[in-house]
């Protein structure tokens, strides 16, 4: 399991012992073995900070440059109907050894 604030840089990782760690800037904050302590300790600290960081809203511009690169990426960059080779009949025979 990982979850991440990325603003308040917050995480909360399950190590390889098997306990879950919240951590902030690189601190440990809370290890236990109850994935729903952490998971409640992460969700109280998150809120914390999505009150103290302000989110920050994409002007129209921001936007349209996104959708625009969504786009881009999203294109195929081949002719699905295109390259086929049309079946011939030509040649082939239905008896044996023609």
């Amino acid at each position: 399991m990982n979850l991440s604030f990325i603003p308040g840089d917050l995480h909360l990782k399950k190590n390889t012992s098997g306990d879950f760690v919240v951590t902030m800037s690189g601190q440990e904050i809370l290890s236990s073995k109850s994935q729903r302590i952490a998971v409640a300790r992460f969700n109280a600290l998150r809120a914390e900070l999505a009150e103290k960081i302000p989110m920050h809203v994409p002007t129209a511009e921001e936007k349209a440059e996104l959708l625009q690169k969504e786009i881009n990426n999203s294109l195929v960059g081949h002719n699905s109907l295109g390259g086929r080779k049309k079946k011939s009949t030509a040649g082939s025979s239905r008896t044996f050894g023609g």
